[in-house]
């Protein structure tokens, strides 16, 4: 107890922080103008404004590419302070003074719980209103996202785009096997100029229109008329509406169980909502994994132009770790094993493989 209050704790901690901060820099300056780049291709057609457009659109992005990289900057920034600690023999008298490697990398695994905590808490809900106005400016400039199932309490919400009109629907209710809306109120438009609305008891998805019964037409004029069978053309299917729920990245982590509950309770599948929220609950653990990880580097002594050669190895585990993880999410999407093995395995490698290398070089 005593060391968790020393100098030396505090000193590694503030050493830890600030090559945490600076890596996570440099990684956000990269990763916002690969976007600002990409961006300002994908606007090149606008011609008023496009660069301010692209700017505004990649900072919007911004935070959702932050939890990206994450567990990258707490692995180059651990590696990078106590590379450094050990170039400049603090780490080796602090080793000679009685502390083993697991002492050293308390104050880390200490930042890296304190990182996970602001990513749930903090980055979770900045993420999730960022991403979704990102998605409405890609709607509304690029053509993206035309059509999106939005959940609420009072039911269910879809846009859809077909031409230059445009719809949006309401349900009570949605049966998904056969794909038919209960209690359906549409609006639709035409150049975002409102000029019909329909009432209808059901909406049935046909190849390649809602089929409406039992249903009451308003124009704009507040003239009504009604119908037995009203034809929507849709360019929608069964696929692209079960698909279209929005993404995990748009809700934040406090009020995902919420919806994961809803869409459960109306027969969709929840698993790629459930694996998200596992793994934001699970980011702390990976944190510590990648500082055990960064540790492996600075245990034993180093030798002429030996960080050169542990920064490049350390890149290279890297972009294996990057690999291993997207493949781990996607096996875990597809698959029906639970959704929090899925989540929390690759969360939990990292730290079972770092601490079974570290045993054997700081014991064996």
């Amino acid at each position: 107890m005593v060391y968790f209050k020393s100098p030396l704790m505090m000193y590694f901690l503030r050493h830890a922080l600030m090559y945490f901060l600076i890596v996570l820099f440099v990684l956000c300056l990269i990763t916002f103008l690969t976007e600002l780049i990409e961006y300002t291709k994908q606007t090149s057609n606008i011609k008023r404004e496009s660069f301010l457009l692209s700017t505004k659109m990649a900072l919007l992005h911004l935070p959702f590419m932050i939890q990206r990289i994450l567990p990258y900057a707490v692995l180059f920034g651990t590696m990078l302070s106590l590379l450094r600690l050990s170039k400049n023999s603090e780490l080796v008298i602090a080793r000679a003074a009685g502390l083993n490697i697991w002492q050293c990398c308390l104050p880390y695994i200490f930042l890296a719980i304190l990182i996970g905590i602001i990513n749930i808490g903090v980055l979770s809900p900045i993420t999730a209103v960022t991403q979704t106005k990102l998605m409405q400016i890609e709607t509304n400039y690029l053509n993206k996202n035309d059509s999106r199932l939005q959940v609420s309490g009072g039911g269910f919400w879809l846009h859809q785009q077909y031409g230059e009109k445009s719809s949006i629907i309401h349900a009570n209710a949605i049966n998904p096997e056969k794909m038919e809306l209960q209690k359906v109120i549409i609006f639709r438009y035409d150049k975002n100029i409102f000029y019909e609305r329909i009432d209808g008891k059901t909406a049935s998805l046909k190849d390649g229109y809602w089929e409406v019964s039992n249903g009451i037409r308003t124009d704009h004029q507040q003239k009504t008329n009604k119908i037995i069978i009203y034809k929507l053309n849709t360019n929608l299917t069964s696929t692209k509406i079960k698909e279209s729920f929005a993404p995990p990245d748009t809700m934040s982590f406090w009020s995902m169980l919420k919806f994961i509950e809803i869409i459960e309770n109306a027969g969709f599948s929840s698993r790629k909502h459930l694996i998200h929220w596992h793994s934001l609950l699970a980011s702390p653990f990976l944190f510590i994994g990648m500082v055990l990880i960064g540790a492996t580097f600075s245990v034993r002594q180093i030798g002429r132009k030996g960080i050169g050669i542990r920064i490049f190895v350390g890149i290279i585990l890297a972009f294996i770790i990057f690999f291993l993880n997207d493949i781990a999410s996607v096996l875990g999407q597809g698959s029906s094993a639970p959704a929090e093995i899925a989540a929390w395995i690759p969360a939990l490698m990292p730290i079972l493989i770092s601490a079974s290398v570290l045993l054997y070089l700081e014991d064996g």
